[in-house]
């Protein structure tokens, strides 16, 4: 009984413990599902910061990488506006060339000059002569002048006697007599029968450049020597004649600068044929404003230059209205040849197109520029690469007097091998260099153009850079600071024949008046035998014209150059 009576009370203990253990599991559950909830947002959280984090250190890699290009830019510009513009490195007395130049087996060059030798016996060179250059005024018009002493003065003091002239003292005066116009009249006289009036009989009117023209050859030959040499626009020159007693306007001298240009395009026909017969061509651009009218107001054109080899010594100008690659595919579409040029993309259709006999030359000096930019970000990489393009040139300067033959083979065994070092320390660099640094962008620009810079070295014909080109480019880059624009889209491509002309004449050191004259003679009439004024031969025909003193400058400095290069490496092998 007493235990019928204790069940009903143990059963009401159980469901209690029963429903209190639910309650229990069930707040547990409840725990458990809000931990997991909360580890579930948490990592959610973790995985949100995460990716927060990697887009902000991405961010600020970006901002950085930003920063340095932007620092180095202003860098750049800076030195653009107010330092100087000459790519040159002073190398310490401690720090010379990394790697000696001439290892063993190496093709002996000529002796260098001896760097005992003081730079005043170099080329008749002198930086401290006491004394003037002797002019010689043998060529020049003299006018004498007699100064004599008064009667009085020639009478002796002491015997009263009169004194006898026993020498004379010239002294010389170099003076300047302005430039002036002359009118020159040809008179013709007439003649006539008076009985059987068969006609008029008279002598032929004189040669003139332009037919029915007033402008002699020695008129046109200053305007467009002024021009397109000496970079007097046309405004100041009728300024300059306003002073010799007359007023030319500036459209006269528009037309008979056109005029001339016609007369000369047979000539530069001529010298562009004969310049794409060359085995090798250096080429560049250079831009122009060009005056277009209506709403444009102004665009941009383009002077073109191709330099032709020694046996085919003529420079040739082309003028484009853009920088597209039809402008150098229309005049190179008969060459077959090396062509130095830059690493413009419109010459890839050239180098790769169908067919092609072109092949690619890279420059030196466009890449080393890329590495001196970039040597204030990245010094020590910048300057061991500008090192050894400083090695290379120094090959090329002991190999510049050789043949073409051993030229070559100096280059095979000094600069290829130093060129395989350059490679590799270039693959070197890309894998780790920041992508849109200065460095990276030099590193990329030599790798993309590695296979052109090299082939340099497979004939001795070919130069190390395309600075041929851009120093013939200096008559455009000079004259348009002065003349500004070229007045119409139909005066690009006459200034292109009249730069040519004078190229010629700059590259043959021919004084260019008297070959700008002869040649408007010349071509004015009716033998047109156009291989005679070709510069080259026509500089033969008259030594009597050439700019001699230009040619003892060049060689001067050359001297100087090649003795500071010598002194260097001798340092260098000292260390």
């Amino acid at each position: 009984m007493d235990r019928a009576d204790s069940l009903p009370t143990n059963l009401a203990e159980c469901h209690r413990l029963l429903l209190a253990a639910y309650k229990q599991a069930v707040q547990l559950e409840r725990r458990a599902t809000e931990s997991e909830r909360r580890a579930t947002e948490s990592q959610q959280r973790i995985a949100e910061l995460d990716r927060v984090l990697d887009a902000t250190s991405a961010s600020y890699e970006d901002l950085q990488h930003e920063h340095a290009s932007m620092l180095e830019e202003l860098a750049w510009y800076k030195r653009w506006v107010h330092g100087r513009r000459r790519e040159r490195i002073v190398e310490a007395p401690s720090q010379q060339h990394l790697f000696d130049l001439t290892p063993s087996g190496a093709v002996e060059a000529p002796a260098p000059l001896d760097s005992r030798v003081p730079r005043e016996e170099i080329a008749g060179h002198s930086r401290h002569r006491s004394h003037q250059r002797e002019l010689d005024l043998s060529s020049l018009p003299h006018h004498r002048h007699e100064r004599d002493l008064p009667d009085a003065e020639k009478i002796c003091s002491g015997c009263r006697r009169a004194k006898d002239r026993i020498g004379e003292e010239v002294t010389r005066v170099l003076e300047y007599v302005p430039s002036k116009l002359e009118v020159h009249e040809h008179v013709r006289p007439k003649y006539a029968c008076r009985y059987c009036k068969d006609g008029v009989s008279s002598p032929p009117p004189p040669e003139r450049p332009i037919a029915r023209g007033i402008a002699g050859p020695g008129l046109i030959a200053q305007i467009v020597v002024s021009k397109f040499s000496d970079h007097l626009p046309l405004y100041r020159q009728e300024d300059i004649f306003v002073r010799h007693g007359l007023h030319l306007s500036r459209s006269t001298l528009c037309d008979w600068v056109s005029a001339a240009a016609e007369l000369f395009r047979p000539l530069y026909e001529l010298q562009r044929r004969l310049m794409l017969q060359s085995a090798v061509l250096w080429t560049d651009d250079t831009p122009v404003t060009v005056l277009v009218g209506g709403e444009d107001g102004s665009r941009q054109g383009r002077f073109w230059t191709y330099v032709g080899d020694d046996e085919h010594p003529y420079s040739v100008y082309d003028f484009t209205m853009s920088r597209g690659r039809d402008g150098p595919q229309s005049v190179l579409r008969d060459f077959r040849g090396y062509l130095h040029a830059d690493a413009y993309a419109g010459y890839d259709g050239i180098f790769l197109g169908p067919g092609s006999q072109i092949v690619e030359v890279a420059c030196w000096a466009h890449a080393r520029r890329k590495f001196f930019d970039a040597r204030k970000s990245s010094p020590r990489e910048a300057h061991q690469v500008l090192n050894w393009i400083g090695q290379l040139y120094d090959i090329e300067d002991r190999a510049r007097p050789l043949t073409a033959a051993v030229r070559c083979e100096l280059r095979n065994v000094e600069a290829v091998p130093l060129l395989d070092r350059l490679d590799a320390y270039l693959t070197q660099l890309a894998s780790h260099v920041l992508p849109k640094s200065a460095l990276a962008k030099a590193v990329a620009y030599a790798r993309n153009q590695w296979d052109a810079l090299r082939r340099y070295t497979q004939d001795g014909r070919l130069t190390i850079d395309n600075n041929t080109s851009e120093r013939t480019l200096r008559h455009q880059a000079i004259g348009r600071k002065n003349w500004l624009f070229i007045g119409s889209q139909d005066a690009g491509p006459r200034a292109a024949v009249l730069y040519t002309i004078l190229a010629g004449a700059k590259r043959h050191r021919i004084e260019p008046w008297a070959y700008v004259r002869e040649l408007l003679m010349r071509l004015n009439a009716d033998d047109q035998r156009l291989e005679d004024p070709l510069p080259d031969r026509w500089a033969l025909q008259h030594p009597e014209s050439m700019l001699t003193y230009r040619l003892e400058e060049s060689r001067n400095k050359a001297a100087i150059k090649r003795d500071r290069r010598t002194r260097r490496r001798a340092q260098a092998e000292c260390h």
